[in-house]
């Protein structure tokens, strides 16, 4: 069966050996929110409902990291405070390029598919897509 294209994303397999999950998460925290960051992009770009992103395993365990449309901005916000605390600002502008990017689908959708733009004057102009 053909997975649903339009679910989900490949999914980056992370193999730690021997060393506990817990311990492998606290020491690499980096790389899974950025990952998690990296992965919200496609999940937003690509209009995905959902998309399993990282499978974490060692010799006795697995954990699967699932983002949803529905909790992106908690994900979002999460991913901000930690680059914040950090000082990754450079991942910082990109989530909020990314927050943008959810503000404008959320606008266009409200209007109808209408993407609502104003002229020097401040008239309202409404363009089809």
């Amino acid at each position: 069966m053909k997975p649903d294209s339009k679910k989900q994303t490949a999914i980056l397999h992370i193999e730690i050996g021997n060393v506990p999950i817990t311990q492998w998460l606290n020491q690499n925290k980096y790389i899974i929110v950025s990952e998690l960051v990296r992965y919200s992009e496609k999940l937003i770009k690509n209009d995905l409902e959902y998309s399993h992103v990282i499978m974490l395993s060692n010799l006795t365990d697995n954990v699967v990291f699932i983002l949803r449309k529905s909790d992106i901005r908690l994900t979002l916000d999460g991913a901000m405070e930690y680059f914040l605390s950090v000082e990754a600002y450079e991942q910082c502008e990109k989530i909020n390029d990314l927050f943008i990017l959810i503000s404008n689908k959320d606008k266009t959708v409200k209007n109808g598919g209408k993407i609502k733009k104003t002229n020097r004057k401040n008239q309202k102009v409404i363009k089809e897509d």
